[in-house]
């Protein structure tokens, strides 16, 4: 939650008023806020339920609500955990949305993703992809099985995104920042992050399924030097693209 909070914060930041006085406000608070209240939440569900009960695959959150208060709390924990998830999921659209917008804007991604709707000022492309990539994938996989892999597959690139502090900090130091981050706090987070990224591999039951996602993530290496880069000089691909964004800027009044 601390990490989703941080990012979701994190790629806002362009869309921020007085981002030097309110994204720090915001990141500070944020995390602060959802540190105290997951720490006093994991503390009240050991002094209610046995370890035994929890690692078994029950509803934790609705488990405490039967003991502390009958019928009434189970429901209403279950109800307090689907709202917190639909409200997970908006942030992580919101935030997802904006990073494959300015890889496109960046020429890393196709050009339609850098399309903004002309009233609501939303990347309204790259939602869409977004939300139709998302139904897919629920539908053909386990649940369990993609939380896991989809945080196994972030990890790693926010790690990098912290490297990246210290190697604009060497070689741009005299750069325009909005905000300047203490570097204690990228540090911390690259070692948080190499040591989550190496877990998996150590592990009988998911080093295979790890090695599946690194190859499936190393694919988009080939795939940007062929329609990205054009190494291959084949023009079909960028005209391509550039019909498709005229297309979708039209029907999606997009500019």
């Amino acid at each position: 939650a601390v990490v989703s909070t941080q990012s979701t914060g994190s790629s806002m930041t362009s869309e921020v008023k007085n981002p030097q006085r309110n994204v720090p406000i915001i990141l500070g608070g944020s995390v602060s806020l959802i540190t105290v209240l997951y720490t006093l939440t994991v503390i009240s569900y050991h002094i209610a339920i046995p370890i035994s009960d929890m690692i078994q695959d029950i509803s934790v959150a609705s488990r405490f609500g039967d003991i502390t208060m009958g019928k009434f709390g189970e429901v209403l924990l279950a109800l307090v955990v689907v709202v917190s998830s639909l409200g997970n999921v908006h942030c992580t659209l919101l935030m997802a949305s904006r990073y494959n917008h300015s890889a496109a804007v960046e020429g890393l991604l196709p050009k339609p993703f850098s399309l903004v709707s002309r009233k609501f000022k939303t990347p309204v492309v790259s939602i869409l992809f977004l939300g139709l990539e998302t139904a897919v994938v629920t539908l053909l996989g386990d649940l369990n099985g993609l939380i896991d892999s989809a945080v196994f597959c972030r990890v790693p690139f926010y790690t990098l995104c912290c490297v990246g502090v210290f190697v604009m900090r060497r070689r741009a130091p005299d750069l325009d920042r909005p905000y300047r981050v203490p570097l204690i706090f990228p540090a911390f987070f690259i070692l948080v992050g190499v040591y989550n990224s190496i877990t998996p591999f150590t592990s009988q039951d998911t080093w295979l399924i790890s090695v599946v996602w690194v190859s499936v993530l190393l694919t988009g290496i080939p795939v940007y030097l062929v329609f990205m880069r054009n190494v291959f000089k084949i023009t079909v691909f960028s005209e391509w693209s550039s019909k498709v964004t005229r297309l979708l800027a039209d029907k999606l009044n997009c500019e």
